[in-house]
Order: structure tokens, then sequence, then C-alpha cells
């Protein structure tokens, strides 16, 4: 089994319109296509058709999310293990999905639903594909955010959630947070060479903390909060930081629908085979330094707001 990456998120957005201009306006990416109560939006230095849609909704938070497998015969090969599993699945046809091909959608014990497909239109970088110019025609103020990066989701039964991942469908964990009684309760998973494409923690049922989109280096994050703050859009009280786990630089705002965004640069390479080397382990006394490294402290909003 062969899940190469995270390929895009699928959000609930209670304004279709105001989601857009977030996304492409705040966030940079650029649309690549829409059908009725829907937005598709792709990162410029990304192919596939999309990392991002939008479906208009009365609530926030995650529809689902999709992963990218190396091989077509790996959709069967994962429906066999979540039903060996006791996880319901169901099949997604070629084009229901604008831009994609096949697809499985698994739901989670945490209630998350995965959708792992194979084939993307692909529809070439915002530079061109010959003989490109690496400098955009029209950038509003800061470059474009270069790819989506993770995902961090809340749920119960996240334990449950990570074996499953990681013993059928091959995702390496790179840190994990222990809870008092020495179990872990928080978990950062990969399936490629970075530290983590998806995370668990603790939280209400399919639940989404944040989705995160990568920069080019910290100073781009310092211009991106100042953009921000600038545009009076909602930030974490901290404005710029940095994690102990995982070392980046970070800034997290909101979306109009109250879904939270980050902007991060500066991730660690991890190893691209399962087990090739044991995870960072954070006890939980220190998550404050974990979570953000100049300020040890958590705002008590940033892990109770999920969507």
């Amino acid at each position: 089994m062969a899940v190469t990456r995270l390929s895009y998120m699928s959000i609930r957005a209670l304004d279709l319109t105001a989601s857009e201009k977030h996304y492409t306006d705040v966030v940079g990416l650029r649309v690549t296509g829409r059908r009725s109560g829907q937005v598709y939006l792709q990162a410029h230095e990304s192919q596939d058709h999309h990392c991002i849609i939008l479906n208009a909704s009365d609530r926030a938070g995650l529809d689902h999310a999709g992963f990218k497998v190396s091989d077509i015969n790996d959709l069967m090969e994962a429906e066999i293990a979540a039903s060996d599993w006791g996880l319901a699945t169901r099949r997604v046809a070629s084009g229901d999905i604008l831009g994609q091909g096949d697809g499985l959608m698994i739901t989670l014990p945490s209630g998350h639903i995965f959708n792992l497909f194979y084939h993307s239109e692909k529809i070439g970088y915002s530079y061109g594909m010959k003989d490109p110019d690496i400098i955009l025609d029209h950038v509003d103020g800061i470059s474009p955010v270069t790819h989506l990066d993770h995902a961090l989701l809340a749920g119960n039964d996240c334990d449950k959630s990570v074996k499953f991942l990681m013993e059928a469908l091959d995702f390496n964990l790179t840190e994990t947070i222990l809870g008092p009684d020495g179990s872990s309760f928080a978990f950062f998973l990969t399936t490629s060479s970075t530290i983590h494409n998806l995370a668990f923690a603790p939280g209400p049922p399919n639940s989404l903390h944040h989705i995160a989109f990568y920069v080019n280096d910290r100073a781009d994050v310092i211009r991106r909060v100042d953009m921000l703050k600038r545009r009076k859009i909602t930030t974490l009280d901290y404005g710029i930081s940095r994690h102990g786990i995982g070392g980046v630089t970070t800034t997290y705002f909101f979306d109009p629908s109250g879904n939270r965004n980050e902007f991060q640069c500066g991730i660690y390479e991890a190893p691209t085979i399962r087990g090739n080397a044991p995870p960072i382990v954070w006890a939980g006394e220190h998550i404050p330094r974990g979570a953000f490294y100049y300020e040890r402290a958590v705002p008590a909003n940033f892990f109770e707001v999920v969507t």
C-alpha cells in the first residue's frame, strides 16, 4: 500500500463568495474549476487539479480529505484492509470530484472521511510549462503559497484511526505527545519526507483544527502576518511564533467560515520508510513549549476552537 501524499482538503463554506476571495486574495491560491455550490483551488506551484475544495454549506468544518496513491490497484487493497478493520467504505466514480479519477472513501474511527485516489488531471504550473518565467505577472503584495502542507484533525478514537493509518496504509509516525498515563494522545504522521502531512489530537468527533500552507521562508511568514493584520483578518493572539514540535515558523488565522488556516515554513526531513527511525516523544507537561516555543504558553482558544 502506498499513499504518496496529502492531496487536498474538501471543506465547508458558509459564504462561498467570501471564502473564494479569502483563498485567492489572502492565501494566494488560483481557481481551477467550478460546479454548482463548489469552487476548486490550487497553489501556483502545484500541478494536480486542486488542493482545496470549497463546498457551500450551513456549517463550517471538514467534508473529507484526499490522499493520492501510487497505483490504481492500491484502491482495492485499501478497500479490503478497511473492511478487515470494520470501517465503512464507498467507491467514488471518476468525475464525481472535478478533475479526479476513481476513488475510495473510508470513514475512520474518529469520524473523518478520507478519499484515496490515483488519477488527477494535470493543470500545469501558473508560470507555464515551457520556458517559464518564475515570477508571476500579477502578485498582490506577497508571493503565492507553494503548496498545501498538512492538516490537523481533532476527534475521538484518534489512537484507533492512527493505528489503522499506520498498519493498513503505511503512514509513518514522526512525533507524538504522551498523557499522564504514558499513552499517546496526539500524533504527527507523514507519507512523504516531511515531518507531517497529517496530525490528530483529541476533540469533538470529526473536527478540523487547521489547514496549513507552506511559504518560502521566515521573512515570508512575517510579511504575511503584516498582511493579515493590515486586512483585519482574525489571527491567533501571538501573531508570528514557532513550534517546538516540528520546529516550524508559523502564524494562524481564520477563513470567513471560521476554519483555521496556517502559514508555515521550516520543516525538517523525516524518514520515508515506516519504522526506519523512532518518533520524537513529548511529555504532556511540555505541550506549551512544543506548541509555542517562544511564548511557552498555549492560548485557551487554540485547542478549544475547531470546526
